[in-house]
């Protein structure tokens, strides 16, 4: 485990972490909850159809903005069962929190790899 520098005699942590929903449908599904002093890199993302329908996925960060989501994939078609992977990395902080949906009563797996950094 990495331990890096936050300034002069501080030090954090940074921990590779993952995550996973079985069976996402189109009921909101938190990813990553952010907690104070925490940076979240998020390195890739994966959701697999587990039905033989046409599904659409959407994701977004509800960024405590007075109710602005901050969407990052919109309608994203998975065709039966097909896999998806979202492999651009951002970062989300503090209270943000990583949420994804369906657009109907479907069926995708989702996996989520990310590092989580802990501020002195």
């Amino acid at each position: 485990m990495a331990n890096p520098s936050t300034g002069f005699g501080g030090a954090g942590t940074e921990v590779l972490r993952r995550g996973y929903v079985h069976a996402m449908t189109n009921s909101n599904a938190t990813l990553i909850t952010g907690v104070a002093n925490h940076i979240y890199t998020v390195l890739s993302i994966i959701f697999v159809g587990q039905a033989t329908n046409t599904e659409a996925i959407s994701m977004w960060i509800d960024a405590d903005l007075g109710g602005t989501n901050i969407f990052l994939l919109s309608s994203q078609v998975l065709i039966n069962e097909e896999c998806f992977v979202w492999n651009d990395r951002f970062v989300i902080t503090e209270t943000d929190k990583l949420v994804a949906k369906t657009g109907s009563a479907a069926n995708i797996d989702v996996w989520i790899s990310y590092i989580d950094q802990q501020l002195a």
